[in-house]
């Protein structure tokens, strides 16, 4: 039954082609499932170093030579088609474009059942309860699906990430010096060039092939992380020579808002159905306003700073409900948010009271959002 995984295995060191067996009823099934060369490739479009290719033929594959390892296409596929060497480059099934036109790919050629065939599809038919939705990627494979069993078994999996305290530092922090050099906070230009590299080193340090680093801007076209990486260095450099030429001051704190909105942007991903909600751009964007607000209020004495914490703390209170009902704190804790934006206006100094209840709630809602991860892959089996 294993054939034609080890023949692929064999040839090329990986482990490109799963094979999930099914048993009902004393009925025994399988789906042989690797790459689909979809139409939609979200893993090139996902990949910041223009890593992944997709030939006239459709094959898609990653040039090895030039990856970063960084693993943002595996977030992306819905099929976990895309797996780690050990040099820390990505691999995946080429459908053995080296032997077209001398021989077919080794899974087809070793199947010993002739379960697998391979050509050119006019219509795909991927349509089926125990993969990924078609729409996510428009796969170019056909399942013609047992006749006397029906397989009983869901694509969606959970797991936690890798570096949660590296992407929840950089995620978090990052959305802070937006709010800090929005509202022009004391020393906001030094402080946005100094923290923002190092919160950025933070989120990419999981990248496996740090010598080419660079290469992490090379997708401007289709990666949101090559934009965040680029918006986010403009907008370091700009407030650095802000210090000097005032003038730059708007063109980084929009590069710096750009940033931030590329960084959520790399989690709206379908292919993560816990991320892929409006909660994701509500939770990124308003940890800039709940945590500094209280801030802004003391050092302004602007009520209407106050309000603005509070507008985006209830906005994220429904969103929450509708979207995060799971995380019974977070709700909590915006709720004691909400009522501790009373005490600045009692006490100036106690504005450090909603900015702390703010940052923890963010940091809860973040290490959930990580650590619980909905995803989209082969089927549990």
């Amino acid at each position: 039954m294993y054939a034609y995984v080890d023949a692929c295995n064999k040839a090329y060191g990986g482990n490109w082609r799963v094979l999930p067996v099914f048993q009902f009823e004393g009925a025994t099934t399988a789906l042989s499932i690797s790459c689909n060369h979809c139409d939609n490739p979200v893993c090139l479009k996902a990949c910041p170093a223009n890593a992944i290719k997709k030939e006239r033929n459709g094959i898609v594959y990653v040039n090895q030579q030039e990856c970063i390892g960084c693993g943002y296409c595996q977030w992306a596929c819905p099929y976990e088609a895309l797996h780690f060497t050990k040099d820390g480059t990505m691999s995946k099934c080429h459908l053995c474009m080296d032997r077209l036109g001398k021989g077919m790919p080794y899974c087809v050629e070793s199947c010993p059942t002739g379960a697998l065939s391979f050509g050119w599809l006019g219509e795909s038919d991927a349509q089926v309860n125990y993969l990924a939705p078609p729409s996510i990627t428009k796969p170019r494979f056909k399942i013609i699906p047992p006749r006397d069993m029906k397989i009983v078994a869901s694509p969606l999996k959970e797991k936690s990430e890798s570096n949660v305290k590296g992407l929840i530092a950089f995620t978090v922090g990052s959305e802070i010096s937006l709010g800090y050099a929005l509202f022009k906070l004391p020393y906001y230009p030094l402080l946005s060039f100094y923290f923002w590299p190092r919160l950025f080193l933070l989120s990419v340090g999981h990248a496996k092939v740090s010598s080419r680093s660079i290469r992490v801007m090379f997708n401007l076209k289709t990666s949101w992380l090559s934009r965040e990486v680029l918006f986010g260095g403009l907008a370091s450099l700009l407030f650095l020579l802000e210090e000097f030429f005032y003038v730059l001051y708007y063109p980084a704190l929009i590069f710096l808002g750009l940033s931030v909105i590329s960084s959520f942007m790399i989690y709206m991903l379908k292919s993560r159905p816990s991320w892929y909600s409006p909660d994701t751009p509500i939770s990124f964007l308003g940890t800039a306003f709940t945590t500094i607000s209280p801030i802004a209020f003391f050092l302004s004495h602007q009520l209407s700073l106050l309000a603005l914490g509070g507008a985006w703390s209830l906005v994220e209170i429904i969103s929450w409900y509708l979207y995060k009902r799971d995380v019974r704190i977070r709700g909590v804790l915006n709720l004691i948010y909400l009522v501790s934006l009373m005490l600045p206006l009692i006490t100036p100094f106690t504005c450090v009271v909603p900015t702390t209840i703010a940052l923890l709630s963010e940091i809860y809602h973040r290490t959930h959002f990580f650590k619980k991860v909905k995803y989209y892959g082969v089927p549990k089996y």
